[in-house]
This record gives C-alpha cells, sequence and structure tokens, in this order.
C-alpha cells in the first residue's frame, strides 16, 4: 500500500476503513473496521477476500455479518463479479486471481451466472448498506469505495449522516470495539 494512502487511512481512525486488491482481497483495515465488521484476523489470510461471501463460500462467508445492500444483493454481487472481470482484463495471467475466478466459478451458481454475463455490470462504487451487528442491531451506512489510481486498489469506508441515530451507533462500535457490552447483575 501506498504511503500517501497509509497516512490518509490512519487520518481517519473514526471512520471503518478496508482495503482491498484488485481481486477484493481485504489486504489493511483500521480498528473501526474491525469493530463494524468483526475481527479479520480471525479469518484465514486466503479467505479474507470479499468474493467468497458474496459466492456463498469458505469461512469468510460464515464469519461475515449479515449485511444487505439498498441496491440488492444480486446487483452487488454482479458489481464484484464486474470489477474481477475488469482485474483479470488488466492482470492476465496473475495466478492469484485465476484461481479465484475459476474457484468461484466452479463453487458458485450465481458467481458463474454473473461471470458469463455479456453486458457489463456497474462495477462497486458506493452503495448504503444495512448491516446487522449483534451488539447494536441494524445499521444504516454508506458505503464508498475509492478507488487508489496506480496502486490496484480499493479503500472502502463506510459513513453515517450526521446526528442520526446510525452515527451513534457507529460511534458506540469505536468506543466498544465491536465488543457485546454487558451490565453486571
Amino acid at each position: 500500500m501506498p504511503a500517501g494512502i497509509q497516512r490518509l487511512a490512519a487520518r481517519l481512525g473514526d471512520v471503518p476503513i478496508g482495503v482491498f486488491a484488485a481481486d477484493w482481497t481485504l489486504v489493511w483495515w483500521n480498528t473501526a473496521w474491525s469493530a463494524l465488521h468483526g475481527d479479520p484476523t480471525m479469518v484465514p489470510a486466503a479467505e479474507r477476500n470479499l468474493a467468497r461471501p458474496c459466492s456463498a463460500t469458505g469461512l469468510a462467508h460464515a464469519s461475515m455479518l449479515p449485511v444487505q445492500s439498498e441496491r440488492g444483493q444480486d446487483a452487488f454481487e454482479a458489481s464484484i463479479v464486474a470489477d474481477l472481470k475488469d482485474a483479470a482484463s488488466r492482470c492476465p495471467g496473475d495466478a492469484q486471481l485465476d484461481r479465484l475466478v475459476t474457484e468461484l466459478r466452479e463453487t458458485s451458481g450465481t458467481f458463474a451466472r454473473h461471470w458469463a454475463t455479456q453486458t457489463a455490470a456497474v462495477q462497486h462504487t458506493t452503495d448504503r448498506k444495512t448491516i446487522r451487528h449483534p451488539e447494536t442491531g441494524d445499521i444504516l451506512l454508506d458505503c464508498d469505495v475509492l478507488v487508489v489510481p496506480g496502486a490496484d486498489l480499493r479503500m472502502v469506508t463506510y459513513t453515517a449522516a450526521t446526528g442520526s441515530s446510525d452515527a451513534g451507533k457507529l460511534d458506540l462500535l469505536r468506543v466498544t470495539r465491536g465488543r457485546t457490552t454487558t451490565t453486571p447483575s
């Protein structure tokens, strides 16, 4: 990850940030990301790929909190596949990407259907998502994907409208780091 992007991400500490490679493998995250989505270190590095839970395969899918896209799950999945198709066209012969695409085409009918679609889907850039968190309940957040030119990275951020109950829930997660709080009996 370029030094400038590292500094930018560090300065946005209150915002949940995950940085993904071109194949949607999570390569960096901050504490706020872990509080919102769960600790990525609990998932083996090879499974930390957003296309896996979208395609309902592997430990990544099993460990992911329920997330609902305002555009619908099918549109979200199609956008991730569109990103992977773009990455495959720009990086022909990338062994890791080729293995991922082959595996997902063989194990997920939804992924295979989107991959075979001739029409280009819109790439994943922005969305509103509801995350069902065990501590706070549903949180409605704006999800924005910032593409880092020349580095083949995507910085995914989550924010809530200032003063909203969702902003309050995000603040609570920052304070508790996503751990369930209990009151003594």
